[in-house]
Parts: C-alpha cells; structure tokens; sequence
C-alpha cells in the first residue's frame, strides 16, 4: 500500500485507483486539453519521458506536473501567451525602484529548486509590486476575456550570472492566468529569452526587453529559462490571477494525482524517450544543448510589445485596449450552449468564458471563497 500525501488527509493507492476507474481513464491518454495535433504529440512525447524516469518519486512528481498541465487544465486562450506593453510611468517608477534597491544593497532570495545557482538577489519593494497586481489586473482580463482574482505579484528577483531556470509549469490552484514583466538588466547582460510551449505544440524562445509584458497562463504552458543568464543581473516581475468566478470551488488538486496510470510504480525497462530529470517539481533534459533539445529548434522572437496591440505565437497583431470587463454574452446561442449536457463553459472554456460570461454563470460577485 502506498500512501499519496494531499493536503488534510492522505489517501491510499487503492483509493486513488478506485477514482481512476470511476473516472473511466485509460492510458495511453488518447485526448488531450486542448485536443490540437501538435499539443497532444507534445505530450505525448513528455508522458513517455516520464515513464522512463528511474527514480519512483520523481516519476510520480512528472507525472503530477504533466497531467496536470496537459490533461487537467483548462486552456483559456487559444496558444497560451501573447506579446504586450506595459505603460511608461508605470516602468520609470520600477526602473528607479531597481536602482534604488541596488544602491541600499539586494538580498539573497531563498534557495529555490527551479534556480540554478548563484541565488538570486532580491529587492523588496511591495508598494510597487501591489501597484503593478492592481494596475495591469485590467491588461490581464483584457487578454484572456474575462474577469480574474489577484492573487500575487512577486518580486523584485534579480538573476544573476550562470543563473539559469529550469522549465516547469505554476500550481494550478492560484497561478492560472499570469504575467512576466521584465523591468531591466544590467549593461553587460546578453539577451537572455523565455522558453515557452505554444498549445499548437510548438516551443518558443521570446526575447522581452524593458516594458514587455509576457501573457500566458502559466499552470499549463511549460516555461522556464533553460540557457544560462550572461551578465551581472536580470530582473523581472511575476504576476499570478485565476478566473474570478467559479474556479476555486471547482478546483480539485486532487485530480491530477487520480489520473496517474496504474503502472507508474513500475521500473522502466526502456529507454528511448530523450532522458528527463526532475528537480522538485521542474524538468531538464541534461543530455542536451541548454539543458533543453528544444533550444536548438525553437521559434527565436522578440520584443518590444506595441501599444494598442498584442502579438501572438504566430505574429498576428491583436487590438488591446485594457479596460474593465463587461459581463455579457456576446453571441445569441450562449444559452443554448450553455445548457447542453455537454457542458459547453468546461469543455469548450476558452470560447465560452470569453464570449458567453453571462450564460457560464461568470458575472455577480465572487463568492466567499474568492474574496
């Protein structure tokens, strides 16, 4: 008998299992979130990593983090990031910030499983944090169509050099629908970009420079920053919603361990996948370039973001004027689809809580639970 830790109580394998089949999973996974070719062969690819994984903890941990990601979550968007820009004063005030916190003298941050040494340094300047979670909410919302409950903005961290961060995806209890904010870097720091995986499957390495904001929803795009830092310090902001309504009395951090197959207690006997490592809860592939093969084929873009627009993975320029949402259906079979028995708002969320808010049940005050 295994025991499965949870928060509060604990629960057995053969509890687990009989979730699994009450659930009817079947492994191999034939059907992804979203169901795009190029997101399931993705994942597929990943889920025969894990399995091949030697070590019983950290293929259960892999297991974890890609159910999770691939077949759990809910896709809001249809790539997963986008390109933006952030307003000027807003990045004078956290320029000067930076400097004034170099000039008293940074921290060490705590050591942290996804970093690679040296530690980064750390300015705390929560007065300017809050004001970018509370003024950029709107940005949020506006990028993924709908409203959103702030959860965190984190930082200041300043990477440091042969810093790298290996890839990983946030926890999906809070860390749905985030942003990275780069603020700036030091004069002799190299261009140090964000790997991130679209849900078409395709794998980007995004260049932001100072004011860029990277959109994504960070609980199921696995990103990370696998090349090492070159330079004295590299600093950014991390900010963290989930949807407003609904999400936290849906969520079951139960689930993603549910889905795991019956046989992952088992050893592998092949190895044919690219090897996976787990560090905690991130990954690396150390037998390739970067400590990640995908560096080598990886679509190379950059910044800066435009004003008035944001981009997309395949470049396209969407109009972006940030402002509150308004809570309405916007099409005249939102009820109707809301109603089927196929549950249209879960299982075609990205459309529905965009376009049908008001039929999903998206508008009124948050509940206790979201407050």
């Amino acid at each position: 008998m295994v025991i499965l830790p949870f928060r509060g109580k604990a629960e057995t394998e053969e509890e687990r299992l009989a979730h699994y089949y009450k659930k009817n999973y079947t492994w191999p996974i034939n059907k992804f979130i979203p169901d795009t070719p190029g997101w399931s062969k993705l994942m597929q690819h990943r889920l025969r990593q894990v399995e091949e994984i030697e070590d019983r903890q950290d293929r259960f941990e892999g297991f974890v983090q890609t159910l999770s990601a691939s077949f759990i979550q809910k896709n809001y968007t249809e790539y997963g990031f986008g390109l933006a820009r952030a307003p000027e004063d807003l990045m004078v005030a956290l320029r000067q910030g930076i400097q004034d916190g170099l000039a008293k003298g940074p921290e060490l941050e705590r050591s942290i499983d996804a970093i690679t040494e040296p530690r980064p340094w750390f300015i705390k300047r929560p007065d300017l944090t809050k004001r970018v979670l509370t003024e950029l909410q709107h940005y949020s919302e506006t990028w993924v169509g709908m409203e959103l409950t702030p959860v965190i903005a984190y930082g200041f961290r300043l990477y440091r050099n042969q810093s790298s961060l290996y890839v990983h995806v946030d926890k999906p209890e809070t860390h749905v629908i985030s942003f990275i904010l780069h603020i700036d870097k030091s004069e002799d720091a190299e261009d140090w970009p964000i790997l991130i995986e679209d849900f078409q499957g395709n794998t980007h390495e995004v260049t932001l420079t100072s004011g860029d904001i990277l959109f994504y929803e960070s609980s199921k795009c696995f990103h990370g920053r696998p090349r090492k830092f070159v330079g004295s310090w590299y600093t950014s902001v991390f900010v963290h919603y989930y949807p407003k309504y609904g999400y936290r009395n849906k969520f079951n951090g139960r689930d993603r361990v549910r889905a795991i197959p019956e046989h992952w207690q088992t050893t592998p006997t092949t190895h044919y996948e690219i090897p996976l490592d787990m560090h905690g809860t991130t990954l690396e592939e150390p037998t390739c370039p970067n400590g990640w093969c995908a560096t080598e084929w990886s679509r190379k873009w950059s910044g800066p973001g435009e004003e008035g627009v944001w981009i997309d993975p395949v470049g396209r320029r969407i109009p972006f004027d940030p402002k509150a949402i308004v809570c309405e259906d916007q099409h005249e079979m939102c009820a109707e689809w809301a109603s089927r028995k196929s549950n249209e708002c879960e299982t075609n969320a990205a459309y529905m809580m965009k376009n049908c808010k008001m039929s999903c049940g998206a508008c009124g005050e948050p509940s206790r639970d979201e407050l």
